[in-house]
């Protein structure tokens, strides 16, 4: 999965905010890795917060949204947008199909070994890279018909509104009229179809990664890739963070109306948070984008591509960090009794509660591992 990328864009090719590279493609936009590199101290800071975590660090039993909540999303949007710029050109099936296969099956390692689980009968087949790898399966066959912002922009909205009538339908048909644990498509769809093999086993009732959810999925990373064909489209426009910005309002917006229908929720990604959270996703875009790669004279473009070097770093190895910090987590939390990561947290605390300097030693650990790949040119892809 790993691969060096020895790509350079000039100074003076950043400062005119050129829309494309010499070979026709889209050239990239500075802003998704921004993104990605806040997004990324947001996840690695919240993943290594150790016991006791607070509310707001926990994902809620069923119903309601926490900060924790939007770490996941906010990774779907921003990868839904590099898809658009991925995907704007025809990519080989081979290439689409390789790009699955590999996040599959790292999707199973990761199961693995996050959950220590080796037990076929009861191995979870479901997961975040699994969630991914749909996507970009999806994604990339509907870039053979559908390939403006315009047609994305219909396309989530309508996505969204078919899966909130779908939901609102399945409610009707519960005891009070509310998707409950006892009472939900996930349940209904993804029980049958996976049985042990879902989250948790089957004994929570749903699974926040099964097919259900991932039609969820689906309209927030459509959010995400209408944001892409509009920072591409409007590459070389002073108005670019307008136009993300003012998708950002019409996603949030579109949110907002459906929870009259089904309230926001991450357990089974409803239409109303998948909205909502895409929305807070394409405006922290559009910020970037009007730090970073709104066109500018040449010694101002040179200066803001030296500050933005620390995030761009995370941002250009999400994939690694993102899924490489839960990984090696979930093992410092197993590993040793006490477990490793309370020894580590022991080790460099200034005071009776070592939490806070855990959370920094990891971050740094992180980000230190990502500006030398920066460095040497080595980015992780599927």
């Amino acid at each position: 999965m790993t691969a060096p990328d020895r790509t350079t864009t000039s100074a003076r090719h950043r400062a005119v905010g050129a829309a494309s590279e010499p070979d026709g493609r889209p050239g990239r936009v500075t802003a998704l890795d921004w993104a990605r590199g806040l997004l990324l101290i947001a996840s690695v800071c919240s993943e290594a917060v150790l016991s006791p975590r607070p509310a707001q660090l926990q994902h809620p039993a069923w119903s309601g949204m926490t900060a924790y909540d939007l770490i996941f999303p906010l990774f779907v949007t921003l990868s839904g947008c590099g898809l658009a710029f991925a995907y704007k050109n025809q990519v080989p099936a081979r290439t689409t199909a390789r790009r699955v296969v590999v996040l599959l099956l790292a999707g199973l390692a990761y199961n693995a070994v996050t959950t220590a689980e080796l037990t076929w009968a009861t191995f979870r087949v479901t997961g975040p890279l699994q969630v991914y790898a749909v996507l970009v399966l999806v994604i990339a066959s509907l870039h053979h018909v559908v390939r403006t912002a315009r047609a994305w922009a219909l396309t989530t909205l309508v996505a969204s509104g078919a899966l909130a009538a779908a939901l609102a339908r399945a409610a009707a048909g519960c005891p009070g009229g509310a998707l409950t644990p006892e009472c939900n498509p996930s349940g209904a769809i993804d029980g049958p179809l996976l049985g042990a093999h879902m989250y948790a086993a089957g004994v929570l009732g749903h699974d926040p990664e099964g097919l259900v959810a991932i039609c969820g999925t689906f309209v927030t990373a459509a959010a995400g890739v209408t944001a892409g064909h509009l920072a591409v489209r409007y590459r070389r426009s002073r108005l670019a963070p307008v136009w993300l910005g003012g998708w950002a309002v019409v996603v949030g917006g579109a949110g907002a109306v459906l929870t009259e229908w089904v309230e926001p929720m991450k357990r089974l990604w409803t239409p109303s948070f998948g909205l909502m959270t895409a929305a807070l996703g394409v405006a922290i875009l559009a910020i970037g984008y009007l730090l970073h790669d709104i066109p500018t004279r040449a010694g101002w473009a040179a200066v803001r591509a030296r500050l933005g070097v620390p995030l761009i770093a995370l941002g250009r190895n999400s994939l690694l960090v993102y899924f490489g910090s839960h990984v090696a987590h979930s093992l410092l939390l197993r590993t040793g009794e006490p477990p490793l990561a309370e020894r580590i947290a022991q080790a460099v605390a200034l005071d009776a509660d070592p939490r806070l300097e855990f959370v920094l030693v990891s971050l740094a650990a992180w980000w230190l591992l990502a500006l030398v790949l920066h460095w040497r040119r080595i980015y992780v892809h599927a």
